[in-house]
């Protein structure tokens, strides 16, 4: 199709169009590594080219055609010496941006040597960055280590950094657009250990540098198959709970050597309170419902939220108070989200009604953290979710949902629901459920074993304290 000319105008030659659409196209950006609230160096990329990768490309030849022509002809000083300075003129506007970017690429070495992290979050993880990386930070940062965060997918940058209820505060540092390519401009001489809270594939292109020792930490405890991926085995040090988190491996057929496992109880549990009493004896109960999410794959969706509305309905007719936190991620899928809505209108429904003061919403998802849920409740009802690990500190009761299987299938295969009151994805034993976790309790007893076998023995900060003390062990010691 020939391009017309507007009436009143002659007709652009075929090479002026060519040239308009490439000035018109976005050009191809090579973006650096860079860094933000790292010292001595501005948060986020340098500017990019000013120039078209055609414009470039053509402002190198012509740099290179005038030099060749000048080393044919000869020419006497007069003409040379400008023809020269023409030809360096057109290579340095086609290499501005490259230099810059070289510039900023030696002033983010250096602040990260000054820096000197001896620990680093290795990220190659998508959505769940902002509460993964947040949800070990600073217990990695209670060790006194200088610690950065590195992470590959440039698209989650914003996200990471911005949504949570608490700023990070190591230094991140983006890899440039080429990926793990880049990754030498991260890596200084400091380095010690990489520590990962997700399974993420490409984290083999991290653990391939053998010089720094590799630490498996998942980004919660559970059950679930993330906890028992055979490419732990890959990693140098696997840090779990307790027992039950090395158990896991070899129930499920998969060979860790035993020297690679740290049991150092979930420091994030620390400051989980102790029941108030026994359930029965609690004139006004809280029951926290903390959903977990669908998952990328069926084959891994524990989640109840689709029976959600139901079994918070079937709370409310108990009159009892519910906190409803559901998984973060869920509110990323339209489907979901709408789900979780409804549950946010049932609860505000009810307390306008005059019942209890229930607690959903911001204040449930991001001003409290799980400890928080799990001290302002005295019952639990979740799914195969880390969320119930946790619970466990506090020996209090809990309920977990069987989607797809029988209450002892689902014992058989999830063991921290040995001691759970186990409601089954049809909701047939609902009532049954509520009255054991709400009023009889006849697990109470058996929690407190099923604690130290997921949590070890550890109380209070002691597994802060221990895990503090690994982090330095590591980094002064290797693997």
């Amino acid at each position: 199709m020939v391009e017309q000319a507007e009436p009143g105008q002659t007709e652009r030659p075929a090479w002026r169009r060519f040239l308009d659409r490439q000035i018109s196209r976005e050009p191809l950006v090579v973006v650096p590594t860079h860094a933000y609230g790292l010292r001595g160096v501005a948060d986020g990329p340098p500017a990019p080219h000013r120039l078209v990768p055609l414009l470039r490309t053509a402002l190198l030849g012509a740099a290179f055609a005038v030099l060749v022509v000048l080393a044919l002809t000869r020419p006497t000083p007069l003409v040379a010496v400008p023809g020269v300075v023409v030809a360096v003129a057109l290579a340095v506007g086609a290499s501005e941006g490259t230099l810059r970017h070289w510039r900023h690429r030696r002033r983010l070495r250096r602040a990260l040597v000054r820096h000197a992290p001896t620990t680093a979050m290795a990220y190659a993880g998508r959505s769940g960055g902002p509460w993964q990386l947040r949800m070990w930070e600073p217990y990695l940062l209670r060790s006194g280590e200088p610690n950065v965060i590195i992470n590959l997918h440039a698209k989650y940058v914003e996200r990471i950094l911005t949504e949570g209820d608490t700023p990070l505060r190591s230094p991140f540092v983006q890899l440039g657009s080429r990926g793990m390519k880049d990754l030498d401009d991260a890596l200084v001489p400091s380095l010690r250990a990489f520590f990962y809270v997700q399974n993420a594939q490409t984290n083999a292109r991290f653990m391939a540098r053998r010089d720094i020792t590799h630490v498996w930490l998942n980004h919660g405890d559970s059950d679930k198959p993330a906890n028992y991926n055979p490419r732990h085995a890959d990693y140098d040090v696997l840090v779990v709970c307790g027992q039950a988190g090395i158990d896991r491996y070899a129930n499920h057929g998969i060979h860790v050597d035993a020297d690679k496992f740290e049991v150092l109880g979930r420091p994030q549990a620390w400051d989980i309170e102790p029941a108030r009493g026994a359930i029965g004896s609690l004139e006004q109960p809280t029951v926290l419902y903390a959903p977990t999410w669908h998952g990328l794959d069926p084959a891994v969706n524990f989640s109840s939220l689709e029976q959600g509305p139901k079994i918070v309905a079937a709370l409310l007719r108990r009159g009892v108070r519910v906190v409803f936190r559901p998984h973060p991620l869920s509110y990323r899928w339209r489907i979901r989200r709408a789900v979780v809505h409804e549950i946010h209108g049932l609860l505000e429904a009810d307390r306008a009604a005059g019942g209890p003061a229930h607690v959903w919403g911001r204040r449930a998802d991001v001003e409290w953290s799980v400890a928080d849920c799990t001290n302002a409740s005295d019952a639990l009802i979740s799914d195969v979710s880390s969320v119930v690990s946790d619970w466990l500190q506090s020996e209090k009761p809990y309920s977990m949902t069987a989607m797809r299987s029988s209450v002892e299938e689902f014992r058989d295969e999830y063991p921290i629901a040995q001691t759970a009151y186990v409601l089954r994805g049809d909701l047939e034993n609902l009532d049954e459920v509520l009255d054991d976790l709400l009023v009889d309790d006849p697990l109470a007893e058996a929690r407190s074993a099923r604690k130290r076998y997921v949590l070890g023995e550890f109380r209070g900060e002691e597994s802060a304290e221990a895990f503090a003390g690994f982090v330095r062990r590591v980094v002064r010691e290797g693997r």
